[in-house]
């Protein structure tokens, strides 16, 4: 009996190490092929199913077959986009190509290709696997150059602006004409952009109206008709003789006459002037240079910078830029001179008030006339004076002198007279109603001391000519003695005596 329940006993024992036996390899199976199943999910070269590029689906696509795809579905659908801008009754039109608006596939698709390719095989197959249900979209990232658009703008803004027209002023006859002025209009390029980029960021069509604004004239005719007071006048005088200067100061003065500043406005001489040469009927006439007067291009325009200083510190108006010449000049009080030269000296002044001036300038006779006309804020009883003080004078330098051997020993001609220097303080001072209210410090000059400049003879004089005539003829009578040719020194004394 009990052999026989051992015998069972053992074959029990069997049949469950057989069955476990059996049972380990089924699991074994079953774990092989679960992880060949996750590894094929894993293991593919194109897109997961459940990937998408901005909306696009791209599961089973190769990456090549991909970026084919966006290029067409995503950039040159957006490409072709259009914002249309219009303004009153025209109308244009720009693409999201004209100002190159993209994606960015590259780094995009990358990046979807890369999802769920990193991690434990475990990881990667449940990321698989919820991209079946779930899904996953990638954005591509959206980008477009702003300055394309303003450039577009800009082009636009040339065909639609209307530049704004000034009131003009002119003098005939000693009565002003005044025209009507004009209002312009132009695009606010910044406020246009604005509502396009709108667009743009949120990758839209649509239709954007120009956003305008006014252009103001500078000088509107209600504004001329206040400036048609004398506010500052000036005038010099000349010698009638002198034609190239005469012409000179004839073709500056129409040069300069008419001009019309706004408030704020500088005038320069050099430029109102323009180039002072043949062409533009300049000629040649005495100018000063390095403290002397010699001929040179254009003389005379000084005469009708300092004239019109002049009236320009008795209107009042704000001096920017005035330089005295290198010697006193004639025309106008020591201190009151304006000079021009080059691009290093010249007269600026501003339109200090508020309302337009006109400049007018002319010869009549031997006269030369500058009158400002302007909008007189001052009370009638006003009245202004310079007063020039010298603070310093300065001792000419030592002579120049010269030696020319063409003129005998002894002679001496003064070829230049030189100038003592000055400093000069120029005083501005204010009456009303007859009574001094102020007395202050306006201007300071400097003008350059000058030497004498003389030449002095180094020649001989007719007395030692004839001793040394006398002396070379004892010398060839003494050759001639030693035995030296006669013919030959005869020749000597023929030519010395010549």
């Amino acid at each position: 009996m009990a052999g026989k329940r051992g015998r069972k006993r053992g074959k029990k024992a069997v049949i469950v190490l057989v069955m476990a036996a059996a049972a380990a390899s089924v699991g074994v199976t079953v774990h092989s092929m679960h992880v060949k199943k996750m590894l094929e999910a894993i293991n593919v070269t194109t897109f997961y199913n459940g990937i998408s590029v901005n909306g696009i689906q791209l599961g089973g696509l190769t990456p090549e077959q991909a970026t084919s795809k966006l290029g067409t579905d995503v950039n040159d659908a957006l490409k072709t986009k259009i914002i249309s801008i219009v303004d009153s009754d025209k109308k244009w039109t720009i693409t999201y190509g004209d100002f190159d608006s993209k994606y960015n596939i590259d780094d995009t698709l990358l990046a979807a290709y890369n999802y769920a390719r990193y991690g434990t095989t475990k990881e990667r197959y449940k990321m698989v696997m919820d991209l079946k249900s779930k899904g996953k979209d990638f954005e591509a990232q959206y980008t477009y150059d702003k300055s394309k658009i303003e450039d577009e703008l800009k082009q636009i803004n040339s065909e639609i602006t209307v530049d704004a027209v000034d009131s003009q002023m002119t003098r005939k006859n000693g009565k002003f004409v005044i025209t009507d002025d004009q209002k312009g209009y132009k695009m606010d390029i910044d406020a246009t952009l604005s509502k396009i980029t709108a667009l743009a960021d949120a990758q839209q069509e649509g239709t954007v109206e120009v956003v305008g604004e006014t252009i103001e004239p500078k000088i509107t005719k209600a504004e001329n008709e206040k400036a048609t007071s004398l506010i500052g006048s000036y005038h010099t005088t000349f010698t009638s003789g002198y034609e190239g200067r005469n012409t000179n100061l004839k073709v500056g003065c129409e040069k300069i006459n008419g001009t019309e500043l706004a408030p704020n406005e500088e005038f320069s001489m050099n430029k109102a002037l323009g180039p002072q040469d043949y062409e533009h009927g300049f000629k040649d006439a005495a100018v000063i240079v390095n403290g002397k007067v010699e001929d040179g291009i254009a003389g005379g325009v000084c005469q009708i910078t300092s004239t019109l200083y002049n009236a320009v510190i008795l209107a009042e108006l704000n001096v920017v830029q005035r330089s005295n010449h290198s010697i006193p000049v004639s025309y106008v009080p020591l201190g009151q001179d304006a000079a021009i030269a080059g691009d290093y000296k010249d007269l600026k002044f501003r339109n200090s008030t508020d309302y337009p001036i006109y400049i007018e300038a002319y010869v009549s006779g031997n006269r030369l006339v500058t009158n400002i006309y302007g909008n007189e804020t001052h009370d009638s009883s006003r009245k202004i004076e310079f007063e020039n003080q010298i603070t310093e004078t300065i001792p000419k330098p030592a002579e120049k002198v010269t030696e020319d051997p063409n003129l005998p020993e002894g002679t001496k001609e003064v070829t230049h007279v030189g100038k003592i220097g000055k400093k000069v303080n120029t005083y501005k001072i204010v009456y009303e109603n007859g009574k001094k209210v102020s007395r202050e410090l306006f201007s300071k000059s400097s003008y350059s001391a000058t030497a004498d400049e003389v030449t002095l003879g180094t020649g001989k004089t007719d007395s030692d000519s004839k001793n040394a005539e006398a002396t070379k003829n004892a010398e060839s009578t003494k050759n001639n003695d030693s035995g030296e040719d006669s013919e030959n020194s005869q020749t000597k004394g023929s030519i010395f005596g010549h």
